[in-house]
């Protein structure tokens, strides 16, 4: 077989006007069809799919059109622009791209990318084109096969490498033994070659194309030859040490087999695919915590006796994994005491890693590997063991745990098992043939409305199998004509799960925590609903956001930016979301985590958790938040980004709670009152002065040419807020029974009459606060010499809040930069030094001056 070609991974690194049409032919869009037809008219067609799109789309593909600073979701204003040609093709062909594979594109990118920049599919296929334009076919090949039916799973022993198993598409020898492997298993009847691979973290994905046909076929302009091909499919997992192969004959399947055997150096074992559910769950915990009370079949050590033992798990700090091992003897005994100290327990099957068992002539490791489906495999290391050995071993296990190897045991007995497949089954997609366990919880999801069935047309082709959407009538590829059917799609109603999980907590609420309600917030254009907790005795927020959807980096960064504590609860999602999106003021949870809590104390517990995380975070976090907030003022500055009044109010919160850490935040937490955006405190002790001041402020974001419309109405509201705030006794012990020094508006624009006629107004009411303006480009001039001065200003904190105090209290209307940064320098001048440092590199030169090398080496 001819073996002089490369796989389109690696032909199309780079796309170039000799290629591009090959390109996008190789990624199954027809581009003559399209020519004549569909994009006829470039310039028309351009038009009429942006009209199509959704603002929240449009926005973000607006940015691939005009730049980053250019970003809008008016489609007027994309449409007048001078496009290129080419810049218009290349839309309308990533649009077609994109139309047959949403669901692939989102799970790809959730897989492969750690921060996720875009929302909608059409501007993720696109960032991946700019990342690199072979990219693409490591999408088509993951499209390929998630749309092929799953099958038998084979394992292995022995550890892989990527850079090995990559060698399969990297060397033309590897790839030579595998295609002709598969050429001879045919009986010499169809070539293979390797078409393209995908690398999905530790999953590789091979795409082989098979060569059924070879003729000439009718065309309406001449006849052309066709080379008919079909797919075969198969993937390593490293981690797991899994192999699937999918679309094959029974000879390509033993052909791909024998090949990875050879190649692996290890057997390949079938996996039996029915969960394992005859056993006694409490037996089977017990006797992997070294308490076997099975005496009836109990065996010498010489028989089966387990020598080493790794759980995944312990109470012991910085441990994440917690390993027993005797090199001779039974180390359960251990196992146990561990257990009756705590020290190790077992929630469910994935707690335990790996076990070495021994007999009397043979010594072995067996894994455990988890399914998707959340039930687990006791896979063994079987490398060169004869038959008699290899079912004495499994014997004995079943005799020791009650439970075989190499076949799925399920977890479903286990409460931590339960969890996982309630992910699992609201993750699905579509349905599957379930166990009669399985399918009980899949029921109860459907009846409980927390998924749905939907009903779909799906077309695919007879030949290629390629799923296109409705609006397609023939296989582009193949030439064939579409096979409709109807088909049910699993959907997760987010809307419902939000509710389930509040008629869920409200029964655990104790105090002190209380206050459940629903909040809004829009991030993107895109509406995400909250759920709210509040803690009655530090005034504590955190807040339970649900989603089914992948959420891009500007959402996560706008959450860090709110300054509110965060959990977001991802249903039917993997475990890479929850290690992906663990950072700052976000804590990731699975929904399957709160559907199986029953009781007030689990709930009590993870609350308590929760609490003491973020405030192990805290200093982290505002500093991230603030630095988040810092970023996203500059870039709206600089007109790089549109903005909100609500993205103000976070903004400045995070900017002041990272300067001060005595604060509030009212504002929209509680609309229909009247109450100011926040609050917050500066206090100082510099010599024998004292200092204690208590400032409230509002932002005021306007677009009008005159400012912001601070009139009679707004007067009368900053009254209220002093006059209704002097009342607290707390406050008037804090400054001496004084009123609030100052109430600030922080603002991109007003007349600084208004803030004088606010001020008057003040008078008029007797009330002794100053009004003062402060406007955003100020204060994020005083945010950035904070962060620039940081290490000299950690040495007078108390000096700062005295120069922000001395600013802020000026009997002046306004607070403009040039103060600021002549005081900033006044401030930063030897002198003012509440903690003399250390020269440490006069300390280290010292040091070394000292230090008699030769001295110390004759000794």
């Amino acid at each position: 077989m001819n073996s002089s070609y490369k796989i389109k991974n690696l032909e199309y690194l780079n796309v170039n006007q000799k290629n591009w049409q090959f390109y996008w032919k190789e990624l199954g869009l027809n581009i003559e069809y399209l020519a004549e037809t569909k994009f006829k008219d470039v310039d028309s067609s351009f038009l009429t799919e942006l009209k199509g799109l959704k603002k929240t789309t449009l926005i973000e593909v607006s940015s691939f059109l005009l730049g980053d600073k250019g970003k809008t979701d008016n489609y007027d204003q994309i449409a007048k622009h001078d496009l290129s040609k080419e810049q218009k093709s290349l839309f309308l062909l990533l649009r077609e791209f994109t139309l047959r594979k949403k669901k692939s594109i989102l799970e790809y990118i959730q897989r492969t990318k750690n921060n996720i920049e875009y929302n909608s599919e059409l501007a993720l296929v696109w960032s991946l084109y700019k990342e690199a334009p072979n990219l693409l076919f490591d999408l088509s090949t993951y499209h390929h096969w998630r749309n092929r039916s799953t099958d038998n799973i084979y394992t292995y022993g022995k550890s892989q490498t990527k850079e090995y198993v990559l060698k399969i598409v990297n060397e033309k020898g590897f790839r030579d033994e595998l295609c002709n492997s598969l050429y001879a298993a045919s009986g010499k009847a169809n070539s293979y070659k390797l078409y393209s691979y995908s690398v999905i973290g530790n999953i590789l994905i091979f795409h082989l194309y098979k060569k059924i046909n070879d003729k000439t076929v009718p065309d309406f302009e001449q006849p052309v030859r066709n080379r008919e091909v079909k797919s075969v499919l198969f993937s390593v997992d490293l981690e797991h040490k899994r192999v699937e192969i999918r679309d094959y004959t029974t000879r390509e399947k033993e052909a791909v087999l024998k090949y990875l055997s050879k190649t692996f150096g290890d057997k390949l074992e079938e996996v039996v695919s029915e969960p394992y559910l005859d056993y006694n769950h409490e037996t089977l915990k017990d006797t992997l915590l070294g308490a076997d009370k099975n005496n009836e079949n109990k065996m010498s050590p010489d028989e089966f006796s387990i020598t080493a033992i790794t759980f995944k798990r312990s109470i012991l700090p910085k441990s994440p994994l917690i390993h027993f091992e005797l090199e001779n003897d039974d180390v359960m005994e251990a196992v146990h005491a561990a257990h009756q100290e705590g020290i190790v327990d077992l929630r469910d099957l994935k707690d335990v890693k790996s076990l070495r068992i021994k007999m009397s002539n043979s010594s072995r490791t067996i894994r455990t590997i988890t399914l998707d489906s959340g039930d687990v495999i006791f896979s063994l290391d079987d490398g060169n063991l004869n038959d008699e050995t290899r079912e004495m071993i499994g014997e004995r296990f079943k005799n020791k745990f009650d439970v075989p190897l190499n076949q799925p045991i399920s977890n479903l007995y286990f409460e931590r098992g339960i969890e996982e497949k309630i992910d699992y089954l609201m993750g699905i997609g579509r349905a599957e043939k379930f166990d009669n366990t399985t399918n009980e919880k899949f029921e109860e999801l459907l009846k409980e409305k927390l998924i749905c069935k939907i009903k779909i047309e799906e077309r695919h082709c007879p030949v290629c199998k390629e799923v296109y959407d409705k609006e397609t009538d023939m296989c582009f590829e193949c030439e064939k004509s579409l096979i409709s059917n109807m088909k049910e799609s699993i959907e997760i109603n987010e809307r419902e799960a939000l509710r389930y999980l509040e008629r869920k907590l409200k029964p655990f609420l104790e105090y002190p925590w209380s206050v459940i309600k629903d909040r809004t917030v829009t991030i993107e254009k895109q509406g995400y609903k909250l759920l709210v907790l509040y803690h009655d005795e530090t005034g504590e927020e955190i807040q339970f956001l649900i989603t089914a959807r992948q959420l891009s980096r500007k959402v996560i960064k706008k959450i860090n930016r709110m300054a509110v504590n965060t959990v977001i609860v991802f249903a039917g999602s993997s475990e890479v979301n929850l290690e992906k999106h663990n950072e700052h003021r976000i804590v990731p949870k699975n929904f399957g985590f709160f559907y199986v809590m029953n009781n007030s104390k689990q709930f009590s517990e993870f609350m308590l958790g929760l609490s003491e995380e973020f405030s192990r975070r805290w200093k982290l976090s505002s500093s991230k938040s603030g630095l988040e907030a810092y970023r996203t003022i500059k870039e709206w500055l600089d007109g790089g980004t549109d903005y909100t009044d609500k993205d103000l109010e976070d903004d400045t919160y995070a900017l002041i709670n990272d300067i001060t850490p005595n604060n509030v935040k009212w504002g929209s937490k509680y609309s229909g009152k009247i109450v100011p955006e926040g609050a917050f405190t500066l206090s100082y002790k510099t010599n024998r002065e004292i200092g204690k001041y208590v400032y409230t402020y509002d932002c005021k974001l306007t677009g009008r040419d005159k400012g912001y419309p601070l009139d009679i109405g707004e007067q009368r509201k900053a009254a209220h807020y002093i006059r209704n705030m002097s009342t607290s006794d707390f406050l008037k012990d804090y400054i001496n029974g004084e009123f609030i020094n100052a109430h600030l508006i922080i603002s991109n624009k007003v007349d600084i009459k208004k803030i004088e006629a606010m001020n008057n107004h003040l008078r008029t009411e007797r009330l002794e606060t100053r009004v003062k303006l402060i406007k955003i480009e100020t204060l994020v001039r005083i945010y950035e010499l904070y962060l620039e001065n940081f290490r000299d200003i950690s040495s007078k904190p108390n000096y700062f809040k005295k120069f922000l105090v001395e600013l802020i209290n000026k009997d002046t209307d306004e607070l403009k930069m040039n103060e600021v940064e002549k005081e900033i320098a006044r401030l930063l001048k030897p002198g003012l030094m509440e903690q003399q440092p250390l020269d440490m590199q006069e300390l280290t030169d010292a040091v070394l001056k000292a230090t008699n090398v030769e001295e110390l080496v004759r000794k």
